[in-house]
């Protein structure tokens, strides 16, 4: 560790802003990184490892600009731990400096939502959620706002919040309980002035969401300094948040409200669409795939042969307005909302029928999914005055700036700031999960690795599959003294919270986690000092063969020649550098990670992994005993 001192920080940086004594060697090229960025109006894509604190180094330089250029500073993550950590920062810099810190941390609606909400979800919980308050049922916003605008008592709320300082969400829901407001209306008044907003991505890059909030806020792109954390993740919830399905669960269930309420023309309309999708999810005896492209035409000539597109779907609306009015939820409504999608453009997107397995027996799904993040980033990035997008997978940096649309861009990638003693990273090039050589025989070769591994790591050791399927395979016949944990695919928060309580509680006599690669517990958990001793990554999590994924691949390669490299190796490395993660948390703690798969030794798959210590051996076990002494 360093001292802070005008050596280590940039010559306009503030020492008042920053929150700690210390700054960690690293941390200081981050900041000066960061400060330059900023200046420039550019965006920082940071590669930057667990312990360098990005968090601090980030919202110090922000907060710092902002104030100087009157702009504001949006902290973006997925994660809800992620918010704690970013109030927790402010409150410390707001301590020590002279200027007056404001902060506004924002979830969504439903979750800062007082009244009872269990079983509502997205555009349910806003229908529902909209419906109350034009009706003037909702006491906890009439409480808040009269004719769009506060009332006295919220104003009188308004102003102690603003004197305590930065809060986290869940105090602020507290206090608003105890009021009887709306938290999502304080928080949002809140945030009118702030300079800090925490939330979630949804509040740049959901269109909807965005133009909402910036109205509501009377903010301009032009002024957002952005900090995106875990940006690795961008990507995906962009495609995700842009794609929509028809099911036939969701036909059935509609049918079902059709009846209850007698909207009998819909319900002949609906059993014509469940015909639809049924002979369009015809797969010519081909058991393996049933899958194939649709065309958005075929579809929609399809229904115009019934009734009107336009009509069906009004009609559809309508009743789905209703019905929310007496039981909050309307599966008519999710059928109008997919249509309307339907409507949108070819362009970046792909149209799949599927037929698939799930808890209710065989379902048909008709998909329309996005491939490219950049179609609403591209635009962001574009406005915005600069920004930082900070993980410690940001890797390769040139793809992130690639699929984000990003022209403005730096790419930055730094070292870990913990001792390079204090971790072991091995390859062992001895198995391999590769489908053509999978079969019992390897299975125990894996197993035999595993155990060996346990026995040789001294406490905790978590070892990651790339799916739940292989896991179970091999951990059959995994042999260990120590107390195995086996992750299930689907786990509540609470589930979650105590399964790792009993792994942490095994910490002397040691347990083996056994989980998957990009699931519950490969990413955004903490197992810090003797909590965790070992990560062994078995294999790569390479995506199935699906039409989607080949899709992507055929999506990458056509627009940047570098398909199988964006659709298929660096998303799979991502999740096996993650799962890897979780073992050296800070400074003092000593760990093992092990990458079982011969072809981590492949320099396609070797180039993507980080160099530092690692060593590619088959004598682990000597390598074991004198790290661990």
């Amino acid at each position: 560790m360093a001292q802070l001192s005008t050596k280590a920080m940039t010559s306009s940086f503030k020492k008042e802003f920053f929150p700690h004594k210390e700054v960690r060697t690293g941390q200081d090229e981050l900041i000066k990184d960061t400060e330059e960025a900023f200046s420039n109006e550019k965006i920082l894509l940071a590669h930057a490892p667990t312990g360098l604190g990005k968090t601090a180094s980030a919202l110090s330089v922000a907060l710092q600009f902002a104030l100087e250029k009157k702009k504001t500073v949006f902290f973006l993550t997925n994660r809800h731990t992620q918010h704690q950590i970013a109030v927790d920062t402010l409150k410390m810099i707001n301590k020590q400096t002279s200027q007056e810190v404001s902060c506004a941390d924002l979830i969504g609606k439903r979750w800062m939502c007082i009244q009872e909400v269990a079983g509502l979800f997205g555009n349910e919980f806003n229908e529902y959620c909209k419906t109350v308050v034009e009706k003037g049922e909702c006491e906890y916003y009439n409480k808040v706002k009269s004719k769009k605008e506060l009332t006295v008592e919220a104003k009188k709320l308004l102003k102690e919040l603003k004197q305590k300082g930065p809060l986290h969400n869940e105090e602020l829901i507290s206090i608003c309980k105890d009021e009887k407001k709306c938290g999502y209306e304080m928080a949002f008044a809140l945030a009118k002035g702030a300079q800090v907003i925490i939330g979630d991505y949804y509040y740049l890059f959901n269109p909807f969401v965005q133009s909402t909030i910036f109205n509501k806020l009377e903010l301009e792109m032009e002024d957002v300094i952005l900090i995106l954390d875990e940006g690795h993740n961008l990507p995906n919830r962009v495609t995700e948040m842009l794609s929509s399905n028809l099911t036939s669960y969701m036909i059935k269930n509609a049918i079902q409200e059709a009846k209850k309420y007698h909207y009998n023309g819909l319900i002949i309309w609906l059993q014509e669409i469940n015909s639809i999708i049924n002979k369009l999810a015809e797969f010519e005896g081909n058991d393996f795939a049933k899958e194939k492209l649709v065309l958005k035409e075929h579809f929609v000539d399809e229904i115009n042969n019934i009734v009107d597109y336009d009509q069906l779907l009004n009609e559809l609306e309508f009743a789905a307005d209703e019905v929310r009015k007496k039981q909050r939820k309307s599966f008519l409504g999710g059928i109008s909302f997919f249509l309307e999608e339907w409507k949108n453009p070819d362009e970046g997107f792909t149209r799949i029928i599927s037929e698939k397995e799930s808890k209710y027996g065989p379902q048909i799904i008709l998909s329309y999914s996005c491939l490219d993040p950049s179609i609403v980033t591209k635009t962001v990035f574009e406005r915005i005055h600069a920004g930082l997008i900070m993980s410690g997978t940001l890797k390769p940096t040139f793809m992130y700036k690639d699929v984000l649309g990003i022209e403005n861009g730096i790419e930055k990638e730094y070292q870990s700031p913990f001792p390079p003693e204090n971790k072991l990273n091995l390859i062992v090039p001895e198995t391999s999960t590769k489908y053509n050589l999978r079969g019992e025989t390897m299975f125990r070769k894996i197993a035999e690795k595993c155990s060996t591994f346990s026995s040789l790591i001294p406490g905790n050791v978590a070892i990651f599959f790339p799916s739940y399927a292989l896991r179970d395979q091999v951990s059959y016949f995994i042999s260990t003294e120590k107390k195995k944990f086996l992750e299930k695919s689907e786990m509540s928060k609470e589930e979650k919270e105590e399964f790792l309580n009993s792994f942490r509680a095994e910490k002397d006599k040691g347990g083996v986690l056994l989980g998957v690669t990009g699931a519950n517990f490969a990413e955004g958990i903490d197992l810090p000092g003797d909590l965790l001793k070992g990560v062994v990554v078995v294999g790569l999590p390479l995506a199935r063969p699906s039409l989607k994924n080949r899709q992507i691949i055929k999506f990458y390669e056509d627009k940047y020649g570098k398909g199988w490299d964006y659709g298929y190796i660096y998303p799979a490395m991502s999740k096996c550098i993650q799962s890897a993660g979780r073992c050296i948390r800070s400074g003092t703690d000593k760990g093992v990670v092990i990458f079982l798969d011969e072809r981590f030794s492949w320099q396609n798959y070797y180039g993507c992994l980080p160099r530092e210590g690692l060593i590619v051996s088959k004598d682990y076990e000597k390598l074991l005993k004198e790290f661990f002494g």
